[in-house]
């Protein structure tokens, strides 16, 4: 496991998507503070840039967790 670890390191540290199970379904996942890697998830899943709510997906992934709560 600690090879697949280090190989989605790397992915996301170039600016790719990797794909990861949860408990119910695959999660779809960048590095958030690269902005083409974002947008290439929205593209990935067929929605528009108008989904975030603001200029840096990882504020806006903690600014959804902290309302939810």
């Amino acid at each position: 496991m600690d090879r697949e670890i280090a190989l989605a390191l790397e992915v996301l540290r170039n600016g790719g998507i990797i794909l990861y199970p949860t408990d119910t379904v695959w999660g779809i996942g960048c590095d958030a503070t690269n902005s083409a890697a974002v947008k290439r998830v929205y593209e990935i899943k067929r929605r528009a840039d108008r989904h975030s709510r603001s200029d840096d997906p990882a504020k806006d992934c903690v600014s959804r967790r902290k309302k939810s709560r």
